[in-house]
């Protein structure tokens, strides 16, 4: 099955511009940060450019560019953006500064305003405990593959569920300081006095020695404390790999981060892609989970899922239903070798998808809510919230407008709202 990928022999993105340091042209082949900061992947020496101001990533449609929260905006042909796709020819303004995008060609390929990466990969990759069909997350592997043999620190990117940790360990496991300890400071449970937050880390520090230290989110740590980390961390006693859910360079742009601890924990940076964005991976993991080939139709029904819990959520979800398989098997098999009346295992195995009645025990209601939420309840309770609402109201709404025929007159008076909030709350969700 043909699946994208960055493939070298294919035309790639060449970035040119001229700022008060000279005349630059950078071919692109992976995600490069760009501003005006020394540490930054690409450097634009123009005094209106933030220093952390743009990304530009090469994918299989061409070049992105992105604005990280930058002072004065990034433009594409005169249009402010803050994620776009730039065809061939194009001009990106930051600052005064104009940067021209044009697609490298291979001898004898056509000229395309699209960069085309479409190969066959159908060999499975693995590093650590993680496996992957996709050659997106076969790139990754690569890349991380190749920089476990040195020191440099490493930021890992990517949504909750998507494997981050994981690929830390496997990070260490394949690192000269395999031997040595490893070390995950989960920062969002840290205590919140920075006197209790510097003892931990104090300890934390102290025992990775020698090995690795991870630090999970490290944007729920206080400035002060960010602060005192740049020293230890200068000294080297260990590696850092850093993961987070979070874009830490528009931290910066916020003053919510130190710039000088970015630049310093984000030696080479690496985005783990979403399971929705790997699509052949959902088939090959989920029967990897399972122990067996998941029926054609059940994959279609999962395709059309979001897998906001990525990964994580596919093992809770290949959980639930070997278990639910397992039940079905012994209920056949019961009723074709007993009559009694013991209760069937069918009862004991109720649909996610179910709505529990309202008058449910509170302990009933927890076993019965779908297994796509199971990783919400692994978030921090603030991001729990703002899930938990944000679903509960495009529900309530997406039912209210089905039931009222999309009458907002009989809406408003039914949800007792006044009709212009409920027109922000459509407009809000989509509904």
């Amino acid at each position: 099955m043909p699946v994208e990928s960055r493939s070298p022999s294919r035309s790639r993105p060449l970035l040119t511009w001229t700022d008060a340091a000279g005349s630059h042209s950078v071919e692109l082949d992976a995600s490069r940060t760009a501003g005006s900061a020394e540490g930054c992947e690409l450097v634009v020496q123009d005094k209106a450019v933030s220093r952390i101001h743009f990304e530009v990533d090469p994918q299989s449609d061409g070049l992105w560019v992105r604005d990280l929260g930058s002072r004065n905006g990034t433009f594409v042909n005169g249009v402010k953006v803050g994620d776009a796709r730039v065809p061939s020819g194009s001009v990106i303004r930051v600052g005064t500064t104009d940067m021209t995008v044009a697609y490298q060609m291979s001898p004898g390929e056509a000229p395309s305003t699209e960069v085309p990466f479409l190969v066959d990969e159908l060999t499975p990759a693995s590093f650590g405990s993680l496996a992957t069909q996709t050659a997106s997350l076969r790139t990754v592997f690569e890349t991380l593959g190749a920089l476990a043999a040195t020191d440099r620190s490493i930021l890992l990117e990517g949504e909750p569920g998507s494997g981050k940790k994981a690929l830390a360990r496997a990070i260490h496991d394949a690192s000269p300081r395999a031997e040595r300890p490893f070390v995950v400071v989960e920062c969002a449970a840290l205590p919140k006095d920075p006197a209790g937050i510097a003892s931990l880390l104090e300890d934390a520090l102290s025992q990775a020695e020698g090995g690795t230290l991870v630090l999970d989110d490290p944007s729920d740590l206080p400035l002060a404390v960010q602060r005192e980390l740049l020293p230890p961390f200068d000294a080297k006693a260990f590696r850092i790999l850093v993961t987070t859910e979070r874009d830490l360079r528009r931290l910066v742009n916020q003053g919510a981060f130190r710039e000088s601890l970015y630049f310093q924990i984000a030696n080479a940076t690496v985005r783990v892609p979403p399971l929705r964005e790997r699509p052949a991976d959902l088939a090959f993991l989920l029967a990897r989970f399972l122990g067996e080939e998941p029926p054609a139709s059940l994959l279609e029904d999962l395709a059309r899922l979001p897998w906001m819990g990525n990964v994580r959520e596919l093992q809770h979800y290949a959980a639930r239903l070997a278990a639910d398989m397992a039940g079905a098997a012994l209920a056949a098999h019961l009723d074709a070798t007993d009559t009694d009346d013991r209760p069937r295992p069918e009862a004991m195995f109720a649909s996610t998808l179910e709505t529990p009645a309202l008058t449910a025990p509170s302990g009933d209601l927890g076993r019965m809510l779908p297994i796509a939420l199971e990783p919400w309840f692994l978030v921090g309770f603030k991001e729990f919230r703002e899930q938990w609402i944000d679903l509960g109201e495009r529900e309530y709404l997406r039912r209210l407008m089905q039931r009222t025929n999309r009458s907002s007159g009989t809406a408003s008076r039914e949800a007792g709202l006044e009709r212009t909030y409920l027109y922000r709350l459509i407009k809000k969700h989509g509904v």
